[in-house]
This record gives structure tokens, C-alpha cells and sequence, in this order.
């Protein structure tokens, strides 16, 4: 089953906006940091979320598609005096051993692939947690403008055809998707924004926002 997915270039991306962490999941990210040891965060990017995990003293990992963002996290982490494990690598085919971290985050990072490509994440983010670790994942909902189904490859993914995010997929999915995704965790909660104005700049942004647990395996 091929799936489908190409990391950004980093050395591209000058928002500022990927240099801080993200407001949606600070209030995770901070009870995060009193409660767990060890992070992934998927689709580090600039490493927002990876930085703010290390300077509080989690075992921190990132991965990226990216070898333009692993370069960066690298080369900051170095100047901040960080310890971050930052390597490249795949989403869906994680390099790491069953139940290994504590909580993962993937944001603004799952919907870069098309239908199996994300299921196939969860599958991974499912088999690195470990029993009752968390995740804070984010996904483009089909309410934004620029869903069109007839233009999809499989009723979900659109291929971007021009500006920074050229042949980049974007998945689309609607609650009902989610649920049916998501049934090997449970929800903690589900949150659906809709960006108007979002850090100054008017936006058509639709996303939903999910904290999930790994199920708990029931005592003998």
C-alpha cells in the first residue's frame, strides 16, 4: 500500500509563528511537563515544542520528513545547550521500540499524507506510548474552504498545486472520521477551531485540536 507524504523545507519557512509554541496546545504542553519524562514530537519543524520540553527537563526526541528541520533543531539545540535526540524519520514507520514514551505530540503535522498515511501514523503513536501516555495531535477539518471532495485523490486528500506547500498533501476529515480513527485510544477531549483573525492575520483556518490516552491494559 503506497502512502503518500513529503516533508516541507525548512529552510524556506520564516513565520515567526513556527518559533513559538503553539497556544492551542500550551495547556497540555504544561501539564505535560510536571507529570511525564519522555516526549516525541512528531514533525518538530523548528522545534517550538521540542525546546520548550528540554529546557524543562524531558527526555526529548523529534523527528521530521525534514532533513531541513532536523539540521535546525540541531544546530539550536547546540546553541541553547540543549540535550534534544532530533533524527529524520517517518512518520509512519517510526524507529523506535514499543512503548517508549511517555506522551507525543504531532502538530499541524498528521494531515501531510493522505487517508492510509494517517491511519497508519496513529498506528505508530499507538504502539510507541506506553500504557496511559498521552498525545496532542492536530487535524484539518473538511469545513475549510479549500476542500473540494471532487478534487481529492481518495475522498480526503487534496495535493497542494502552488506556493511553499507545492505537491504537499493535505487530509481532510470530518468528527465522524476522527471517532472511527481514533478508536484504539480514548478522547480526553476534541476541540474544533475556526480561525478568523489568528495572530493578526485573517485566516480560513478549520482544525480540530485532540488529547487522546493509550487504553490501559485492564488488571489480571
Amino acid at each position: 500500500m503506497e502512502i503518500k507524504h513529503k516533508g516541507w523545507d525548512w529552510n524556506k519557512v520564516n513565520s515567526d509563528s513556527w518559533n513559538q509554541i503553539s497556544e492551542e496546545f500550551f495547556p497540555v504542553a504544561f501539564q505535560w511537563k510536571d507529570k511525564f519524562q519522555s516526549v516525541l514530537d512528531i514533525g518538530a519543524g523548528k522545534g517550538r515544542h521540542s525546546f520548550f520540553f528540554a529546557e524543562n527537563g524531558l527526555e526529548t526526541t523529534s523527528v521530521d520528513l525534514s532533513k531541513s528541520s532536523i539540521a535546525y533543531i540541531k544546530s539550536k539545540a547546540a546553541e541553547k545547550g540543549l540535550n534534544i535526540h532530533a533524527l529524520t524519520a517517518d512518520m509512519t514507520c517510526l524507529p523506535f521500540n514499543d512503548s517508549h514514551f511517555d506522551c507525543v505530540v504531532c502538530f499541524h503535522t498528521i494531515f501531510h499524507t493522505d487517508f492510509n498515511g494517517i491511519k497508519k501514523a496513529l498506528q505508530e503513536i499507538h504502539r510507541v506510548l506506553k500504557n496511559n501516555g498521552e498525545a496532542f495531535i492536530s487535524f484539518i477539518s473538511k469545513e475549510n474552504p479549500n476542500y473540494n471532495e471532487a478534487e481529492s485523490t481518495d475522498g480526503f486528500t487534496i495535493f497542494k498545486d502552488e506556493g511553499g506547500e507545492l505537491a504537499i498533501p493535505h487530509c481532510y476529515l470530518n468528527e465522524n472520521d476522527l471517532f472511527e480513527i481514533l478508536s484504539d485510544f480514548r478522547i480526553i477531549s476534541m476541540n474544533k477551531i475556526q480561525n478568523f483573525i489568528h495572530k493578526g492575520n485573517t485566516s480560513e483556518g478549520i482544525h480540530f485540536f485532540v488529547h487522546i490516552s493509550n487504553h490501559c491494559s485492564p488488571p489480571l
